[in-house]
């Protein structure tokens, strides 16, 4: 019997901008007298959001050196509670996982009041099972059809791309335990990990969530004949209706070595998330920067060429900071 998933009620509405009164004036704020020391995280090292928020910082601290972010390891849920709990200034997240915290759903069922969005990154993270090309299944649900004793990776558990591939599983049915009573292994570990051991015959695949060109997944697919799982789609479908993905996104064909085809999977994309007490003139800067070098933060990856600034203040599930608030109003963003 099937559990029931969380459902998000998004009727429509997938960006959240609360306008908040008695914000400071635009032409108060000097950004060049801004100081500040931050600290920000992205998501686990070779991974998409770690990529974001390097390049974010990169181009804060070109353009406002006064300005100074050290960038430690995190990952999306656990960057919006560490945000909440003021260990971080900044974090990397994600669409699906600003609008479970704002509804207060799935792995955060509490208010988070010390949380705001800063920007929508408008990147393409798809979730897909890369496995060896010799692998006995052409879906997902073939996996669990077949109880086939199947060797896979996904991050460490608790982290949103286990989390996420936890409840796909959940909707087929099944739980990680009965993947290792079948015969197979499910190992959680870091990219570079699952790289290795598909690399070394030791795994079959890796249940894995990145943007076209990712760099680890480059390094596997280079040295390895691999495939793409699709998606079966009434599973599909249910992951699309009840977080919300990004439906209809495919991973272009020529994005890796041996994807001929373009990859149907659900996708979401990066917001960044910030302290709803960071000081109104710090997060204003910081949005500042990153509308005014869009080409800059575009070159950093592939994954990011689809970012505009016209479109920061969009889609990001949280209500924005009020400092990100102000910049925007002033330019005509928030509609």
């Amino acid at each position: 019997m099937r559990k029931v998933l969380y459902s998000i009620l998004v009727a429509g509405v997938i960006g959240v901008c609360l306008i908040i009164p008695g914000a400071v004036q635009a032409q108060k704020i000097d950004p060049t007298k801004v100081t500040a020391s931050l600290k920000a995280a992205g998501g686990t090292v070779g991974g998409i959001g770690y990529v974001q928020v390097t390049a974010f910082s990169k181009i804060v601290e070109e353009m406002y050196p006064k300005i100074k972010i050290s960038i430690v390891p995190g990952a999306w849920i656990g960057n919006i509670f560490r945000t909440n709990k003021g260990e971080l200034d900044i974090g990397s997240s994600t669409l699906v996982m600003c609008k479970l915290a704002h509804y207060e759903k799935g792995p955060f069922p509490e208010p988070l009041p010390n949380v705001r969005a800063l920007v929508s990154v408008q990147d393409d993270n798809y979730y897909f099972a890369v496995v060896r090309k010799d692998f006995p299944a052409d879906s997902v649900g073939e996996i669990v059809k077949k109880k086939m004793k199947a060797r896979l990776c996904t991050l460490s558990r608790g982290n949103a791309t286990e989390w996420i591939w936890r409840m796909t599983f959940t909707e087929m049915g099944v739980k990680w335990e009965d993947v290792d009573r079948w015969g197979g292994k499910m190992n959680f570990v870091a990219w570079a990990d699952a790289v290795s051991l598909v690399k070394d015959g030791h795994a079959d695949g890796i249940l894995a969530v990145g943007a076209e060109g990712i760099g680890w997944l480059t390094e596997l697919a280079t040295v390895r004949d691999v495939k793409w799982l699709k998606w079966d789609a009434d599973l599909y479908q249910a992951m699309i209706g009840k977080f919300g993905f990004l439906e209809g996104k495919r991973m272009r064909a020529g994005s890796f070595r041996g994807m001929d085809q373009d990859v149907l999977a659900p996708a979401d994309s990066g917001v960044f998330v910030v302290r709803t007490d960071l000081p109104d003139d710090v997060v204003y800067t910081l949005v500042k920067a990153l509308a005014e070098n869009e080409g800059k933060f575009q070159a950093f990856h592939k994954g990011l060429r689809t970012f505009k600034a016209a479109d920061m203040a969009k889609n990001t599930g949280l209500p924005l900071h009020k400092g990100a608030e102000i910049y925007y109003q002033d330019k005509g963003l928030l509609k």
